[in-house]
């Protein structure tokens, strides 16, 4: 195989690649890190590989492939490229909060997961990343943290409008409902809704979305947990009430026509329990790494595919 042949065979196997972007798969985040090289580097290894008689495995695996425009870029290890082909953010400089119960509090100072995945879309732009999770909390004093400044773990939080953020990433709060009453959903309802508006109307230019974290197992649900033990009943009852929030948090966003993350749907398995791969092993409510890079790759998704950034 020469070289020329070798090359269109990439081309034709890279056009013939959907985007993980549009299967609700995880994207390929690692904290592994190599070296960029130039196209004229690419074509040097692949010579050599041509003349080491490595010829039946083309330029190795592709293994990411990110929809957009932009600059594309390449990495290569021994044996694998990964083509990655980049966008470019509305400015150089974006900042993106995310408000929530501990579905948000959990996902770490910075919202490193998040920022790794989208630095991967948007390589060229400084993210300011900012979480407004508090745990235990409702999403009543979700808008309150909106407008007003608070203490949250010996920490200092200015109101999230005074921040001036790109884009806000609401999430359900299901995980704290209201009691289980007539009513309560309608409540959750008016509540998103009222942030939302308090959104618009403080920070105008804004980009909002709507995230639906990831569904608990009614198995295991709080097993490990400090202070917490219950029984199969109990738990059956408790996650069934997360799902009736996470899919009205759904409804919601359809209705109003927000752009949705919904890491739900994504992390369940075929009986429509939460898959353990993506819960904490050692409280089994929170997220696992796992589910962290799965919360990450949906909000990315959404992002990109709404030009939320762009």
């Amino acid at each position: 195989m020469n070289l020329s042949s070798l090359l269109i065979s990439v081309v034709l196997a890279a056009e013939s690649i959907i985007s993980p972007l549009g299967d609700g798969s995880v994207l390929g985040v690692t904290n592994e890190s190599f070296p960029r090289i130039s196209f004229q580097e690419i074509t040097a290894r692949v010579n050599q590989t041509v003349a080491d008689g490595v010829k039946n495995s083309g330029l190795g695996r592709l293994t990411s492939l990110i929809a957009g425009t932009g600059t594309i870029s390449a990495t290569i290890i021994p044996g694998q490229v990964a083509l990655v082909q980049t966008r470019i953010t509305k400015k150089p400089t974006m900042t993106i909060a995310a408000i929530g119960d501990s579905m948000i509090d959990t996902l770490g100072p910075d919202l490193p997961h998040l920022r790794d995945a989208l630095k991967n879309v948007y390589p060229d732009t400084t993210f300011t990343m900012l979480n407004y999770g508090v745990g235990g909390t409702n999403i009543d004093y979700g808008l309150e943290r909106l407008l007003k400044d608070y203490t949250y773990e010996g920490k200092q939080f200015p109101a999230l409008v005074s921040t001036n953020p790109d884009l806000v990433i609401v999430e359900s709060f299901a995980y704290n409902p209201y009691s289980y009453d007539t009513g309560a959903l309608t409540q959750h309802w008016l509540s998103l809704a009222f942030m939302i508006d308090t959104l618009r109307a403080n920070v105008p230019t804004a980009k909002i979305a709507i995230a639906a974290t990831i569904a608990p197992d009614k198995n295991t649900f709080g097993d490990g947990a400090p202070g917490l033990s219950y029984n199969p009943e109990d738990k059956y009852k408790k996650t069934r009430i997360f799902h009736s929030y996470l899919e009205n948090t759904i409804r919601f966003a359809q209705s109003q026509r927000l752009p949705l993350a919904d890491v739900y749907h994504a992390s369940m398995d075929s009986t429509g329990n939460g898959r353990a791969i993506y819960i904490n092993p050692g409280d089994h409510i929170h997220y696992s790494d796992e589910g962290r890079r799965l919360f990450a790759a949906k909000v990315t998704e959404t992002i990109v595919e709404n030009r939320l950034l762009e």
